[in-house]
């Protein structure tokens, strides 16, 4: 291994984490300080062996629930990360250290910062640009948090060769690549592409494996912006064909569905959308049939006779009228002179005769307003006044009086009759002109409404005939953009092999950093190989054939960081050269390859004359070899018993 002499210090590294009860200068509020250093460190939490040998019921609690996974946590969320434990533990060390704060002192792209968060709700957490730990209590230089991440960000994303998901084109982000360089302990080092735990309610961004994928290969510097373009070129060509792929049919099939409903509505036999035919068949049919409709509402149209029994009726009912208003008349006269008579017949005085006579109406033809209205309202034409029965009665004789108006009423009589039998006529008359009329206006709506319904028909016909048309078109097209989007794709995989063999070396120097520290931790009879296989990268051991157990994978998991790690030691790739593993000793692992771990971390400081340019994190239960046991690498020894030895100082 030779370290890269222009890369002489990590991209970013914890120099120093402490927690404390209040945000105030003074040891007693500080509950935990950890110094941290360039290169290997170790936190430590043994287990206890009991001096009288191992018994059930006895403590076992000791290298567990000591803060390991807790001091990891506080490390991501001082770094960015959303929160600082799992929803249980977040509420009892907030219930603890109510005023609480995490601060530490991190060192990016060699400039040192001092970043400060709060356990609790409500504080903002803030920054300080060259600062120091201390710093952070006196209140001076605060800058928003943000500006450490942005800081941060362009340490680390700087030298990215492409800084762009291919599946989306949303930008590469700091908080997408920290998971990786610090895992979840409760992933449990299963998987190399598992970063984040559902239970630890990290409220990490969530990624696709496929975008997962483009993380390690950008990261490591294994895929480059053309290369990108061309994936992004392939997932939208990928996109298009599914879309099209899924349409063509829905759209043959609503082809045929809309083929059927003109068949149904013409009720003849066409041949098929994809025919060619079809449309010229079922539009001469449709022409024919409106020709015929139109002939049908032009021969409708000039058969209307409504107007004319519309004039008739109109007639009749004025005939009506007036010969009731005759009736009436002529009722009011008869009913005038029977008065006189019953009168006369009594003897009645003249002036009680004038007066009744007074109110006799005009013959026909003249005003109908009884003589005596016009007379005492002076009208110029009422110039006589009525006749003084009293003074003709010198002249004439009460008897010939009688019979006078007897004859008059026999008169009347007559005429009343015959004006009643005219109305009645006039009224059969209004009715059958009425009957007429009402019979062939419905009769004219009914045939109208028929040729209406006709003609919507016919227009719907002519609107499916094109919809079916366009369904089947487009379906052709979308079979036709099927195919087509097939090659491109073809043709965009083909370019992506070019490009990818085009970059085979950076991948060959990444597998073979991989095979030596798979050699170096498992055994030099082994070969290990990162396998490229489209867009993703698979790890594989081989023994005398592929090997694989859950120790494997463990161990495949962390040779793959170390390699990652290496890899940007070396000067290649963009790993920030940042590393926290916490407890991997994991499944069956033997204890002298998880010693291995150890020795290769501290192989990995000896390349360096000077202080290490990366930094490496462990936390581990299990006892690490006697060698380390001692500074420069071990950070902090915690256990799980008595309370003051735990990370925070107490029980939870």
């Amino acid at each position: 291994i030779q370290a890269a002499p222009d890369r002489l210090e990590p991209a970013l590294w914890v120099r120093r984490v402490c927690v404390v009860d209040e945000l105030k200068a003074g040891a007693e509020h500080v509950v935990r300080n950890i110094e941290l250093r360039r290169g290997f460190n170790i936190i430590w939490a043994p287990t206890r062996q009991p001096a009288d040998g191992n018994a059930l019921f006895k403590s076992g609690v000791a290298g567990h629930t000591a803060g390991k996974s807790t001091l990891c946590r506080l490390i991501r969320y001082v770094l960015g990360e959303h929160s600082f434990a799992t929803d249980k533990t977040r509420k009892r060390i907030r219930e603890k250290f109510p005023d609480g704060w995490v601060v530490a002192e991190v060192v990016v792209a060699g400039a040192a910062w001092g970043v400060a968060r709060p356990f609790g709700v409500g504080a903002h957490p803030f920054c300080i640009s060259e600062g120091t730990l201390e710093q952070a209590f006196d209140g001076g230089g605060r800058l928003p948090y943000q500006a450490f991440l942005d800081d941060m960000a362009d340490a680390v994303l700087g030298r990215l060769p492409t800084r762009a998901f291919p599946s989306s084109g949303a930008s590469l982000r700091w908080e997408h690549i920290l998971p990786w360089l610090s895992r979840d302990q409760e992933c449990r080092f299963a998987d190399f592409l598992e970063w984040r735990h559902s239970s630890s309610g990290a409220d990490a961004p969530s990624l696709s494996v496929e975008d997962r994928q483009f993380v390690l290969r950008s990261v490591l510097g294994l895929i480059t912006d053309e290369e990108r373009q061309e994936q992004q070129t392939n997932a939208r060509l990928l996109t298009k064909r599914k879309e099209a792929a899924e349409q063509q049919p829905l759209l043959s099939h609503q082809a045929a569905i809309d083929h059927g409903r003109v068949k149904a509505l013409l009720g003849i036999e066409l041949d098929p959308p994809g025919s060619g035919l079809f449309g010229s068949q079922a539009r001469t049919e449709l022409e024919r049939r409106t020709v015929d409709l139109e002939g049908r509402v032009s021969a409708l149209t000039a058969s209307d006779r409504r107007t004319d029994l519309q004039v008739t009726l109109e007639q009749a009912i004025t005939v009506e009228a007036n010969a009731r208003r005759d009736v009436d008349d002529t009722d009011m006269r008869l009913t005038a002179e029977r008065a006189a008579v019953d009168q006369l017949t009594a003897g009645a005085a003249g002036d009680g005769q004038a007066a009744l006579l007074a109110e006799l109406p005009p013959p026909s033809g003249y005003c109908s307003v009884p003589m005596s209205l016009p007379r005492e309202r002076d009208c110029p034409l009422a110039v006589s006044r009525p006749i003084d029965f009293a003074a003709r009665r010198s002249d004439r004789t009460a008897a010939q009086e009688l019979v006078d108006h007897q004859k008059i009423v026999a008169s009347l009589e007559v005429l009343a009759e015959t004006k009643r039998q005219a109305h009645a006529q006039a009224k059969a008359a209004t009715s059958e002109a009425r009957r007429t009329f009402f019979t062939a206006n419905t009769s004219y709506d009914e045939q109208r409404g028929l040729l209406l319904e006709e003609r919507a028909r016919l227009a719907q016909v002519e609107r499916l005939v094109r919809d079916a048309e366009q369904a089947w078109n487009q379906s052709t097209e979308h079979a036709e953009a099927v195919k087509e989007l097939g090659r491109a794709i073809d043709a965009s995989q083909d370019r992506q092999d070019q490009i990818r063999r085009a970059g085979r070396e950076s991948l060959e120097r990444c597998s073979a950093t991989f095979d030596y520290v798979v050699r170096a931790i498992i055994g030099d009879e082994v070969v290990a190989l990162v396998d490229t296989s489209g867009r993703s990268l698979s790890l594989v051991v081989d023994h005398h054939g592929e090997r694989e157990s859950a120790a494997l994978e463990t161990v495949k998991l962390l040779a793959f960081d170390l390699a990652a790690l290496t890899e940007s030691v070396q000067g290649r790739g963009s790993f920030p050269r940042f590393l926290v593993h916490d407890g991997p000793r994991e499944a069956d692992m033997a204890p002298d390859i998880y010693e291995r771990l150890f020795l290769y971390a501290r192989q990995l400081e000896r390349c360096f004359d000077g202080e290490p340019s990366f930094q490496y994190i462990l936390t581990t239960t299990t006892n690490p070899p006697s060698d380390f046991l001692v500074e420069p690498w071990l950070r902090l020894r915690l256990s799980g018993e008595p309370a003051e030895e735990r990370l925070l100082g107490c029980d939870l």
